[in-house]
């Protein structure tokens, strides 16, 4: 393959040095799971907007295996880093056993946790393009009918992750309001809002939450962090999800609005006017 193909996967940073623990730990996937003999190293690439997460390329097949690292978090808190990477290695085996698993609906696979190792999880490659790459084409060239066919295919997914998780229970708020208030203390520490910003924001969400119609649907496992880097795209309607670090149960709107969100954050940053969202 050529060095040039290569660097699209992220930004190349090296190769893995023999010796190191993680290859006997990459040779083991690709022999086991992936049916590839890996004799001659690995190449390393540097996800863009992250220095947790890499992907390692088998210089003799072309297998990639993507590596997302927990140890430099929590303080070096070890117990901390090996239950937050497990916790998103079951979130990863559920959703793939309610069926997202294969066309057109994905969850990536996991390959394993291992704490020794900087606390390691490896998951499957996806080879996809990202949301984000479709927002910027309709951003920068104009290309619409391109990301509403994403939006589509997104929606699609999300509306099958939440139908096939519904657990019965009602939906609790709770969570949700507690995380508005993290929200604002830290942007009032930013000094991006004031006091009367916050009051207004709290009586809004008193109002939100006391809507006797938010409190008829039932819990969905949700995406938990529905962001534009998250979601990968491949033919027609498929869809696959990554980095399910903040899967839980909540209101399905927890997801969609995420999404929209984002899209509307998007716009307005790069043009100025949100109204431009309309048309998409």
């Amino acid at each position: 393959m050529e060095r040039g193909a290569l660097m699209t996967i992220g930004r190349y940073v090296g190769e893995l040095a023999h010796q190191d623990p993680l290859h006997g730990l990459l040779a083991g996937i690709a022999t086991e799971r992936l049916a590839a003999r890996e004799t001659a190293g690995f190449l390393v690439f540097q996800l863009p907007g992250t220095n947790e997460i890499y992907v390692y390329q088998g210089r003799e097949s072309g297998t990639r295996i993507v590596c997302k690292f927990f140890g430099t978090r929590y303080g070096g808190d070890l117990a901390l880093a090996t239950r937050a990477a497990r916790r998103e290695q079951e979130a990863l085996r559920a959703l793939r056993e309610v069926g997202l698993c294969g066309s057109p609906h994905h969850v990536v696979c996991p390959y394993g946790v291992a704490p020794d190792i900087n606390c390691v999880l490896a998951v499957e490659y996806y080879d996809g393009e990202r949301l984000s790459e479709a927002i910027n084409r309709a951003l920068w060239h104009g290309d619409d009918e391109h990301l509403l066919r994403r939006l589509e295919a997104l929606a699609f997914f999300l509306a099958t992750q939440h139908s096939r998780t519904a657990t019965g229970q009602p939906v609790d708020f709770d969570v949700d309001c507690v995380y508005l208030d993290v929200l604002l203390g830290m942007l009032h520490g930013l000094g991006r809002v004031g006091r009367w910003d916050i009051d207004e924001l709290g009586w809004l969400r008193d109002l939100w939450r006391a809507r006797p119609r938010m409190w008829q649907d039932e819990q969905v496992w949700l995406h938990g962090d529905a962001t534009p880097a998250n979601f990968l795209f491949g033919p027609g309607l498929d869809v696959a999800a990554i980095d399910l670090e903040r899967c839980r149960r909540g209101d399905r709107l927890f997801d969609v609005g995420r999404v929209a969100g984002e899209l509307q954050h998007a716009f307005l940053q790069a043009t100025g006017d949100g109204r431009v969202m309309a048309g998409v």
